[in-house]
């Protein structure tokens, strides 16, 4: 093909051109945001610092159900967070961060449009017959893996780090940055987490890896899954099952991407 006698420099300079794309759709979405400002930080941000959050809601409603009366002595939020600012600028320092990643987050399904674009020419016209269901398929998974993280990891995380106490004598005052810090970590994470099935599809069309592989390496990759999953959350046991089981899901749809993608190359 003429693109594999392209000189290196000139790659370059074409993955330099998807970068600023990448970085002004990045900019525009930011902007949007800062202008949204009440919105983003009262009603998204600072939710899951509320007691009526909608998760805290669903989990009062479930436990009623098939708990009753027993769930008299069980809270998940009793009270909202005292969040406060101990930096001169640290509530711009949010702002300004908080909304650059909004604005990753917003225009993500961009961003992967031109990586593809970058790698499309390398590409054979089977692989790029698949372009649009591949991007459907990330785009899916992206944000499945933000609302997860969104509506069950933080609010697990929130409630963890809220109920527990070595004495009753400290009180609970969380810092701006460092919950600021958690929801952002813990959405991002989520959100890379589920691209798991389009790695391992990507890895399996490279010949890298194969469906016998993931199979046979289960036990190996449940360790790294049950570390990755630690590391995500504070360590607790229950938080760290609500990461691990989208993440066994995933893992099993990946040995079947894994199955499909190795027909498709045979």
């Amino acid at each position: 093909m003429n693109e594999s006698k392209i000189p290196f420099w000139k790659h370059f300079e074409e993955l330099r051109k998807h970068i600023i794309h990448c970085f002004c759709a990045i900019i525009i979405a930011m902007i949007i945001l800062m202008n949204n400002k009440n919105i983003i930080f009262d009603y998204i941000i600072f939710g899951p610092a509320k007691t009526n959050f909608i998760t805290y809601r669903l989990f009062y409603k479930l436990a009623n159900s098939f708990l009753g009366n027993r769930f008299n002595s069980i809270s998940f939020l009793s009270h909202n967070l005292e969040i406060q600012n101990r930096q001169i600028f640290g509530q711009f320092h949010v702002y300004i961060w908080t909304c650059f990643i909004g604005g990753f987050i917003l225009s993500f399904p961009y961003i992967f449009y031109e990586f593809w674009k970058f790698i499309k020419p390398a590409l054979s016209d089977k692989e790029k017959k698949h372009t649009v269901s591949i991007f459907i398929m990330v785009t899916l998974l992206f944000i499945s893996g933000i609302l997860f993280g969104y509506f069950f990891v933080c609010p697990f995380l929130i409630h963890f780090g809220y109920s527990f106490k070595i004495s009753h004598f400290p009180k609970n005052i969380f810092d701006l940055s460092d919950y600021i810090f958690l929801i952002i970590h813990s959405v991002l994470s989520m959100g890379i987490i589920f691209l798991l099935p389009f790695f391992i599809f990507f890895l399996t069309r490279m010949e890298l890896i194969s469906c016998s592989f993931l199979i046979k390496y289960r036990r190996h990759a449940f360790m790294i899954m049950l570390i990755i999953a630690s590391a995500i959350t504070p360590g607790d046991i229950f938080s760290t099952i609500v990461v691990l089981i989208p993440f066994l899901i995933l893992y099993q749809i990946s040995i079947y991407v894994s199955f499909y993608a190795n027909k498709k190359t045979s």
